[in-house]
Parts: structure tokens; sequence; C-alpha cells
């Protein structure tokens, strides 16, 4: 798999698509910028992308099997497991579908989008994070001194394992351990009206109404 390094960027989802569209389609990659310009985030949220933290793009062939609700919360899971190992004195969680929360504040994301291939964004705040967000936000190194080269590695020696999905079914309980405690902390874009009691086979978000019955929030994809 190649990796790519660029200093500064529009986005590396962007980048991602330039080079899958001149020179690498249908070949699996990594692009690594240390700063975006026009980073971004779910529904076209703008990410804030400041030197230091980390930017990061996988792109890989689309595939017939490819559930995108699945790679969403499997990718979450993954990476909050990976920063549980270089924070392990912190509280580390999820917000649905792949936000992930160090001691109930906003310190990493994912962003997938498709065409004929994959692209898999993954933003951690690292050294920094922005102060006026809808949720309260952090930084690693707030906490505990961390290695972004060490993140990075473990981040590509362990997201392509993710690219075939063998037990989808393991990985939501998995979520679900890693959010339903932090529910309260939690800032959605639309009011609740139930109790969130886990995701389905789809990665879809299930909530139970009052008299029992269960309904379902998709995910937004690009």
């Amino acid at each position: 798999m190649y990796f790519f390094f660029i200093y500064a960027t529009h986005s590396t989802q962007n980048h991602s698509k330039a080079l899958s569209a001149l020179h690498f389609n249908d070949v699996s990659f990594w692009v690594q910028s240390q700063q975006q310009t026009q980073g971004r985030g779910q529904r076209g949220r703008k990410w804030e992308s400041i030197s230091g933290n980390l930017f990061l793009t996988c792109c890989f062939p689309r595939r017939k099997n490819f559930f995108s609700g699945q790679h969403s919360i499997s990718i979450g899971v993954s990476l909050a497991e990976i920063l549980k190992l270089f924070l392990p004195k912190q509280l580390v969680e999820l917000k649905w579908p792949n936000d992930v929360l160090l001691n109930h504040k906003k310190c990493g994301g994912v962003l997938i989008e498709a065409d004929d291939n994959i692209y898999i964004g993954i933003g951690v705040n690292i050294t920094s994070h922005p102060d006026n967000t809808q949720m309260p936000a952090t930084h690693l190194q707030a906490y505990e001194p961390v290695d972004i080269n060490a993140i990075i590695i473990k981040i590509i020696s362990t997201i392509p394992n993710f690219e075939e999905l063998q037990n989808f079914e393991q990985m939501r309980h998995q979520w679900w351990s890693l959010a339903k405690n932090s529910v309260p902390y939690w800032s959605l874009r639309e009011p609740i009206n139930g109790t969130i009691c886990g995701i389905d086979e789809y990665g879809q978000l299930l909530i139970q109404s009052e008299n029992g019955d269960l309904t379902k929030r998709h995910q937004t994809f690009l």
C-alpha cells in the first residue's frame, strides 16, 4: 500500500480523490497532510485543521459487499481502541456514529465518502482543538504526551483490516460498549424522542420509544 505525505492541502479527502483520478485508480493508498486549508467533517461541516494535528485519508477500491454504515462504525471503534492504547489513564468513548470522545469531549472523528473508491478520512486533535464547536472539544496532549507518528503507524497497520468485515455483529456490540455511557454528553443535530439503545446490523442508531417501538436514524454519507 502506498503512503503519501504532503505539507499542506485543501483536504486529504480531496487530495486522495485527485490522486485516484489521475494516477492511482484501483490502488489502495494513504495520504497524510501536516495542514488542511479546507478540512471538513460530517455533513460538510468545517473541520478546523491546525498544523500539529492528525489529518489522514485511506483510499481503496469499492467492493460489492461494501456497507458504508458498517465501515463507519468499525473504523470509529478501531480509532477509539487505538487511542486507548496511547491514553491508558483517560476515558475514551464514542458518539454516534464515529466521533471519538476523550473525557466526554470530542477529540477526533471519521468521514467516509465514496465513488468508485472508498475514502476514509481520519482526524484527531493532537496538539490543539477548536474552541467554538457544537460539542466541547479537547486534544490528546492536554492529558498526556503522545507521539503523532506512532499513532499514525498504528492506524495504517490496523485500518486496512476493515476493508473486508468478517464479524460486524461483534463490532456493533463493541461500539455500544464504548458509546452507551457517553450518551448524556452527546450533541445531536435533531432531538431524540426515546432512549438510545444501540445500533442495528447496518450501523443505524436504534431509538426505543416509551411504548417499546424501535426507530432508526440513518448516517449521512457523501
